[in-house]
């Protein structure tokens, strides 16, 4: 009888290493939880400075067009050019860099004699004209260090064109 005592006092608790085992399954799963929660905030801020970013360089790429909209009409068109400075707060974080440049179309098959060499000359003559009419816009915004080189820094780039039909 004696026996069948100490067998039910011993099944009604947990031992010390039934114990050990589950606060060791315990804490890790809480480290995997602390893990994908710090992971899930960070990747929360990454896409709220990009989204931010987003709205600023389309802001800037907005008024370059409108300025280049108004120097046409006034019979200008803007020559090669490059931009740069800060926003206002509350993201005075964020640079910005803006450049127009000239589109440069290389012409394939210049050096050839006869029709070759007609066809090579009028597309030459044809991207020069189509140089002389088409300039690429591109807004870029930074952020972070600002002590980084530009192309260590996270950054932003919206490109897009311009075309003088007149």
């Amino acid at each position: 009888m004696t026996n069948s005592k100490s067998k039910t006092a011993c099944a009604g608790g947990f031992t010390l290493l039934e114990i050990l085992i589950s606060v060791g399954i315990l804490s890790t799963a809480l480290v995997v939880f602390v893990t994908a929660q710090g992971s899930a905030f960070l990747a929360s801020e990454r896409g709220e400075l990009l989204n931010q970013a987003v709205f600023l360089a389309r802001e800037k790429m907005t008024e370059a067009e409108i300025k280049i909209e108004e120097d046409l009409a006034k019979s200008k068109f803007p020559d090669d050019s490059e931009a740069d400075g800060t926003f206002d707060e509350p993201f005075d974080d964020f640079r910005w860099k803006q450049t127009i440049k000239k589109v440069e179309i290389p012409v394939l098959g210049g050096g050839e004699e006869g029709e070759n060499a007609m066809v090579a000359t009028y597309a030459k003559n044809v991207m020069d004209e189509i140089s002389k009419s088409v300039r690429e816009l591109k807004v870029t915004v930074f952020w972070g260090e600002k002590d980084k080189p530009e192309e260590d820094q996270p950054q932003l780039t919206l490109t897009t064109h311009v075309v003088k039909l007149k």
